[in-house]
């Protein structure tokens, strides 16, 4: 046989190995892991799974993957020793089920999993993060990620169009790190906005929260409510989200805006912010592209643009404010 039919069965025999070695591990599938901040009846983790799960499909079709989410429940147990038994129940997860690529959703995730696993070589896109990545030293070559950004000004249009000529506007949030970081990034865009912002209030007081809306009543055009998930009341018990916008809504007639469509699911007028499907699909889409070989390292953190319109016809019938027509049309009216 001569040297050139040598080297080209050579050649062939090497190309038919490592097409193999394609179709072995396209064969194997693929195992995501999703680590989720919060609970799996929380609206906002709601919708970023469901993102991930249609990024997933799409992204790694025709390859077979399983998909596993794991809740750490942070935003019911959030004392540190809690949270920090959450990430360590997590991160055995991952070692024992050893995933193929990581979706850490919200900042407690990332933080307290993605960050110190970020140099094992493993691979992980996180969503949802409102702090800058820098802060937990990302990103780096084996992390990346979707930033969720809020637009103060898409707030203001709302609730000019909802009661025209507002412009007393009261913020208010628990006095989470969430709540003071998401509130910290609205003030100054807040105030560059042609409005007379009231008040800025973070408090873990269920009874300080009573006593700033009854303040505000007769005063403020609107409430801007951020996060209202670590409320305790005096007896140091904690109050649940709905039960404190339950109260809110029977002891006050000033609308209220907020950034997640839980404000709306709990009783609130309207909300308008990023769309948590949006946040999930995309990441998902990066995780698939890393798992198919490309490096996090050329794909830097990038926020998304799509916003998502709630309002809660109810409330607004409640409040005697007539829903415009081009906001039926663009909105999802709940009733609640």
């Amino acid at each position: 046989m001569s040297s050139k039919m040598l080297k080209f069965l050579a050649g062939a025999l090497a190309v038919s190995v490592s097409l193999s070695c394609v179709t072995e591990a396209i064969a194997q599938g693929k195992k995501v892991l999703h680590i989720a901040s919060y609970h799996d009846a929380y609206s906002w983790t709601h919708r970023v799974d469901k993102g991930i799960k249609k990024g997933l499909k799409q992204g790694l079709k025709n390859i077979p993957h399983e998909y596993k989410v794991f809740y750490m429940d942070t935003k019911r147990n959030n004392k540190p020793e809690q949270i920090l038994a959450a990430a360590k129940e997590a991160k055995q997860l991952i070692k024992s089920w050893n995933p193929d690529i990581v979706i850490t959703s919200d900042d407690n995730a990332t933080k307290y999993v993605a960050a110190p696993l970020k140099d094992s070589g493993r691979k992980f896109v996180f969503t949802g993060v409102n702090n800058e990545p820098a802060k937990y030293n990302l990103p780096n070559s084996n992390v990346t990620g979707i930033l969720e950004r809020f637009h103060a000004s898409d707030g203001i249009q709302l609730l000019k169009m909802l009661k025209p000529g507002s412009k007393k506007i009261v913020m208010m949030s628990d006095d989470s790190i969430t709540g003071k970081l998401i509130s910290g990034q609205l003030e100054p865009a807040l105030r560059r906005q042609k409005i007379d912002l009231l008040g800025v209030h973070y408090t873990g007081s269920f009874e300080e929260w009573k006593k700033l809306i009854k303040k505000y009543q007769g005063e403020a055009d609107a409430f801007y409510f951020v996060v209202y998930f670590t409320m305790k009341d005096k007896d140091g018990n904690a109050v649940s989200g709905p039960d404190v916008l339950k109260w809110t809504r029977g002891h006050s007639k000033i609308p209220e805006i907020g950034f997640w469509p839980f404000v709306t699911d709990h009783g609130g007028l309207a909300a308008i912010g990023v769309d948590g499907v949006e946040q999930g699909y995309v990441a998902a889409r990066i995780a698939a592209k890393i798992m198919k070989g490309l490096s996090p390292s050329k794909m830097p953190p990038r926020i998304t643009n799509k916003s998502i319109l709630f309002i809660n016809a109810k409330r607004a019938r409640e409040l005697n404010i007539k829903i415009p027509g081009e906001l039926v049309e663009s909105a999802n009216i709940v009733e609640k």
